[in-house]
């Protein structure tokens, strides 16, 4: 039974895994570490609704806790983190996986254009760039052998996700004319993370929505990578309106694209079914989703709509940002690192209403 650690437990992304694995048949929890608590505190303390489920104790995080008792760390904290431990992890076998853009890049180069858009990276140096190379983009539904073998896995953006599997099918084909895609983003505030600013006040966000990051969110880095990659004719570029809402968890994007050959709707949902036909947690759908349609699992939902002329397409995707977007992708990424079934721990389905 693989051990699992956990780095940053008491974050929204930590304690989403972490009420994953109480109830996975396969992973042991052995540690939970935090920053800016007393060690050896409950975790239960802080989260009450985890009494009778989990009761470890969490320990301050330094170099002597990292690792200690693991067989794979997983990094539920912000850019910067992971790459302090990375080196000494690698060196000793023992296998991460990482929530911020840390490891989801494979040169420098890369990373450093995420860094350059992320407000809160100073420094858009790695610090161990030699181990980008052997890191695999946590996006299961595209590169599962590869994950699969990986030591490092660099969960990815919770937008980037979103968008990606909306586009995948599309760009794979090389149908997206000038391999330009305009999306708009709705996202909850928990996506922000659970430390408080002025921007998440419940007076202002309450009945909001607010543009952010307009055309330079730094999940477009990531997203236009691999939506370039999979037809390899040229890169992609993603022009992306993020937009923060007044409701607490999912993430809603709507994708416009220019077809370069016609093609009618049903002809669109048909690309959708065949590319994800092996794949549990995507779900074509004839409707469009709505943020509630998979609110607390690690379904990604999507539909298609082509216009009149047959000549522009619209994709919408669904997923809840600390599911699909976060915690429930990373649990999917673990499952494929030890040859578990994808599924395994992640079969609830959305809560409703």
């Amino acid at each position: 039974m693989p051990k699992v650690q956990l780095i940053g437990a008491t974050g929204y992304g930590g304690l989403g895994i972490l009420e994953l694995l109480t109830a996975h048949p396969e992973f042991e929890i052995t540690g939970l570490v935090a920053r800016d608590i007393r060690s050896g505190r409950s975790i239960s303390d802080i989260y009450p609704h985890l009494q009778g489920r989990c009761e470890l104790p969490i320990a301050t995080i330094d170099e002597s806790t990292v690792g200690d008792n693991a067989d794979i760390v997983v990094f539920s904290t912000p850019d910067g983190v992971s790459q302090q431990y990375a080196k000494s992890l690698n060196g000793a076998g023992i296998r991460f996986i990482d929530y911020s853009g840390d490891f989801r890049f494979k040169s420098e180069a890369d990373y450093g254009k995420y860094a350059g858009k992320h407000p809160s990276i100073r420094n858009d140096a790695h610090s161990v760039p030699e181990l980008l190379p052997q890191a695999a983009y946590g996006v299961s539904e595209l590169n599962m052998d590869s994950i699969g073998q990986a030591d490092i896995v660099g969960n990815p953006g919770c937008f980037a996700i979103g968008i990606i599997l909306g586009l995948a099918p599309l760009f794979d084909l090389g149908i997206v004319e000038n391999n330009l895609a305009l999306v708009d983003g709705l996202t909850g505030s928990s996506g922000a993370g659970k430390k408080p600013a002025p921007l998440q006040h419940f007076s202002h966000l309450n009945d909001n929505a607010v543009p952010y990051r307009v055309m330079n969110h730094q999940h477009t880095v990531e997203a236009e990578l691999v939506l370039g990659g999979l037809n390899g004719t040229k890169p992609a570029t993603v022009e992306f309106i993020p937009h923060l809402l007044g409701t607490t968890r999912g993430i809603l994007n709507t994708m416009h694209v220019n077809l370069n050959r016609k093609l009618t709707r049903q002809n669109l949902l048909e690309i959708f079914d065949e590319f994800y036909s092996d794949h549990h947690f995507i779900r074509v759908l004839d409707t469009a989703p709505t943020l509630k349609d998979t609110l607390a699992s690690n379904y990604c939902d999507i539909s298609a709509f082509v216009s009149e002329d047959q000549s522009r397409a619209v994709i919408i995707s669904s997923i809840d940002n600390l599911m699909k977007g976060q915690s429930g992708s990373a649990l999917q990424n673990m499952n494929v690192m030890f040859g578990f079934d994808p599924t395994l721990g992640l079969e609830r389905g959305p809560l409703y209403p």
